[in-house]
C-alpha cells in the first residue's frame, strides 16, 4: 500500500466561505493526492491528473517557507506521516484531504486517516463526491467534508446529471455519519441558473451550499448575487455562503 503522492504542505484554508463545515480561514496540513478520474476545464492541478506520470512528490520542510524537497513515487505511508508531524505547528485545525481524488486510493487514505486521528487530529476531506461507494470506506474517520458539485460548464465527464446524483449520495452519505459537510459549486459566466436551482433542491435540508467563481472570475457580480439569491430562496437564507479562492490573492500555496 504505496500511495501516489502530489505534495505535503502547511498553509491556510482558502475556501469554503462561512458555512458549517468550512475550514476558511483554518490553518490545516494539505496531502494532496495524485490521480483523478474527471477532467474539469478549469482544474487547477492539472499536472496530477494522471498519476502514472506524477514521478516524485514534495514536502515542505519548514511550515509556511514554501521550501521544498522531493522524493519518488510511489510514497510509504511512514514517509507521508514524517511529513505531515514534521510541519505540525500546534495551531493545526485539520488535515486536508486533496488532490487530484483522494479517494481513488482509499487504502491509503483510509491508513492516513486512521494514524492521524490516532495522533489526535481532526480529518479533513476535499472530494469530487461521484464515488461515493470509496467515501463509504472512509466515512468513519471524517471530521470535515467539502464536497463539489460539478457544473456542467465544467465539462467533467459525458454523464454530468449522473456526477452530481453521485456527488449528493457522497454528501448524504457524510451527513448521516455525522461529519461537518458542505457542498461547493463553482459557476462560471455558463452557468445556467436552471442549473442552480436544480443543486439548490437537491441539497435543501442536506447540507449548506458555497457558490464559488471560477478563477480567473469571469462572472459579474450581478449573475453571481443572482445565483446566490436562487439557491438561498429554496435552501434558506442561512444556508448559501459564496467562497473565493483567497489563497490565490494572498499567494500561498
Amino acid at each position: 500500500m504505496r500511495p501516489i503522492m502530489a505534495e505535503v504542505f502547511n498553509s491556510w484554508q482558502g475556501e469554503g466561505g462561512s458555512v458549517e463545515g468550512s475550514a476558511f480561514g483554518r490553518r490545516q496540513i494539505f496531502v494532496r493526492f495524485a490521480g483523478c478520474d474527471l477532467n474539469c476545464v478549469w482544474c487547477d492541478s492539472r499536472e496530477y491528473i494522471d498519476a502514472s506520470r506524477v514521478s516524485r512528490w514534495r514536502y515542505e520542510v519548514e511550515p509556511f517557507t514554501g521550501k521544498f524537497e522531493y522524493r519518488p513515487n510511489p510514497a510509504s505511508l511512514d514517509e507521508v506521516i514524517d511529513a505531515v508531524l514534521s510541519l505540525d505547528t500546534g495551531d493545526i485545525h485539520s488535515i486536508s484531504y486533496t488532490g487530484g481524488e483522494p479517494t481513488l486510493q482509499v487504502k491509503a487514505l483510509k491508513a492516513l486517516m486512521e494514524r492521524m486521528k490516532e495522533l489526535g487530529f481532526d480529518n479533513f476531506l476535499e472530494t469530487h463526491g461521484g464515488l461515493p461507494e470509496l467515501v463509504k470506506d472512509v466515512v468513519h474517520l471524517v471530521d470535515y467534508a467539502s464536497v463539489d458539485i460539478k457544473d456542467e460548464t465544467a465539462s467533467a465527464t459525458e454523464d454530468w446529471k449522473g456526477l452530481v446524483l453521485r456527488e449528493v449520495e457522497s454528501i448524504r452519505i457524510l451527513k448521516e455519519a455525522g461529519a461537518k459537510t458542505y457542498a461547493k459549486l463553482v459557476v462560471t459566466s455558463e452557468t445556467k441558473l436552471e442549473n442552480v436551482r436544480w443543486y439548490a433542491e437537491l441539497l435543501k435540508g442536506l447540507a449548506p451550499l458555497v457558490i464559488q467563481p471560477r478563477e480567473p472570475i469571469d462572472v459579474s457580480q450581478e449573475r453571481l448575487m443572482k445565483f446566490y439569491s436562487e439557491a438561498a430562496r429554496i435552501m434558506g437564507r442561512k444556508n448559501v455562503g459564496l467562497s473565493f479562492q483567497v489563497h490565490k490573492y494572498l499567494n500561498v500555496l
